[in-house]
């Protein structure tokens, strides 16, 4: 049988939660930061 493959747990690097991977994105679901595609995060406006 196949194992699932491990992945490392990243964290937000404003506010070390862990990051949530939607359709190949990061996003922090605390403070909103997002991470771009060009590796430079940002944190969404309110």
């Amino acid at each position: 049988m196949l194992r699932q493959p491990q992945h490392t747990v990243r964290r937000c690097p404003d506010c070390k939660a862990i990051l949530s991977n939607v359709q190949g994105v990061d996003a922090c679901p605390d403070c909103e930061w997002i991470d771009e595609p060009s590796g430079n995060g940002v944190r969404r406006d309110r």
